[in-house]
């Protein structure tokens, strides 16, 4: 039972590589410059506005201008932005006897300001983690069938567009039940993520490994036509059996669909994939019982 010991670490974690978002998944939004326009129009209110106790109204426009900043730079720079204008207007004032608290202000509004960078920071982070969590596999790692139906979305638009194949690689694992019922759940658990690690490995940097459910696994190889595809069924094949090594009840199924010629939509290639499985599946238990009624 050695194959079945868990990953010593997270870089044998299937899935870390950094994919093309797919149409659905949250897109990054360039922010800077909605922050500078902000920052700039806080700040000519504040200037006009002028000195008098007016120039506190630099506090929530410093926040306001903040506010879209992507990063702490940019948070920061409408901030001193804002600020800078409301001192430099409350500076050209002051010779009408008006003295504003100008440490006072610039400390209020600077406090506001890191507190606001620094809440927007952490809701980043917990949004970075709940997107992870919703689009990855939690025992193996890898994506899972929903971020594969996205990045199948994703290939289909991008495949059609250019006139191209793609492949989408179903595995079963045949006899992983029988492991589970005589090793226990938490053997089965290791050996899907020597699976997922074996699986990741031979496959390349644009491929996509998912574990759609059960015992099931999904290879989707962009940029793959029918001739690639059979390699590509040999090297999934290879992997699984290096794994399920000393397992001899434990062996992988596989079933290929190529778009757009076995379909054109992620339902219409997973059936053909699923269907091309399960006939792997008769061949190999037709063949093993031939070979049982011919050795007795």
């Amino acid at each position: 039972m050695a194959k079945l010991s868990a990953m010593p670490s997270r870089d044998r974690t299937p899935g870390r590589r950094r994919q093309p978002l797919a149409p659905g998944a949250p897109k990054p939004v360039a922010l800077a410059p909605r922050a500078g326009a902000v920052a700039l129009i806080a700040a000519l209110v504040v200037a006009l506005a002028g000195g008098g106790d007016v120039v506190w109204l630099a506090v929530p426009a410093a926040l306001l201008a903040a506010a879209p900043g992507r990063t702490r730079a940019g948070a920061g720079l409408a901030v001193a932005a804002v600020l800078g204008a409301a001192l430099a207007a409350a500076a050209l004032r002051s010779a009408g006897g008006y003295q504003p608290p100008v440490a006072l202000l610039a400390g209020v509004g600077a406090a506001c300001g890191a507190v606001l960078i620094g809440v927007r920071e952490r809701i980043e982070r917990e949004r970075d983690v709940m997107r992870d969590f919703a689009l990855s596999d939690p025992v193996t790692g890898i994506a899972n069938r929903r971020s594969l139906l996205l990045r199948a979305d994703y290939e289909i638009a991008r495949h059609r567009r250019s006139q191209r194949s793609f492949a989408l690689v179903m595995i079963d694992l045949d006899g992983f039940k029988q492991l589970n019922d005589r090793f226990g759940h938490a053997a089965g658990d290791d050996l899907l993520r020597d699976v997922a690690a074996a699986l990741h490995r031979a496959m390349r940097d644009q491929d996509t490994v998912a574990r759609f459910g059960g015992d099931e696994f999904c290879v989707l190889a962009p940029e793959t036509n029918e001739r690639g595809s059979a390699r590509l069924a040999a090297k999934v094949s290879e992997a699984v059996r290096d794994v399920s090594v000393g397992l001899e009840a434990v062996a992988g199924s596989v079933g290929v669909a190529i778009f757009p010629a076995d379909g054109t939509t992620p339902a219409d290639l997973m059936h053909v994939a699923d269907e091309r499985l399960l006939e792997a599946k008769r061949r190999r238990y037709a063949g093993g019982a031939g070979s049982r009624r011919r050795a007795a």
